[in-house]
């Protein structure tokens, strides 16, 4: 029987900051993607399976930022670079059962 891959523990080291976590979730859900690792992509959302399509080996991160909204509520965007175009990222980074985890995500692409 195939166990569920398990999302890292995201307790803050010292002198890491909780956005620097949240930051770092999202940059390794992307890297996942990037990697065609889907199904380690979807244990760091909290509900549902990652759709991003238009990432693959090709995508580049460009930026990542993080703001807390609460307590253990983080606001993070991506500008991502993919051989499609670039891409923004808006995500919603908060508090779960297995520790932070991917609550909600949308991408915008400019025109």
């Amino acid at each position: 029987m195939h166990k569920p891959t398990e999302p890292p523990t995201t307790a803050t080291p010292a002198g890491v900051s909780a956005n620097d976590n949240a930051s770092s979730l999202v940059r390794s859900y992307l890297g996942a993607l990037a990697r065609g690792d889907r199904t380690t992509a979807a244990s760091y959302l909290s509900d549902g399976l990652p759709s991003e399509t238009f990432i693959n080996g090709n995508a580049r991160i460009e930026s990542i930022r993080a703001s807390s909204e609460g307590p253990q509520r983080y606001h993070v965007t991506a500008d991502v670079v993919t051989s499609g175009g670039e891409y923004y990222g808006t995500f919603t980074v908060q508090q779960g059962p297995a520790g932070l985890q991917i609550a909600a995500h949308y991408w915008i692409r400019p025109q």
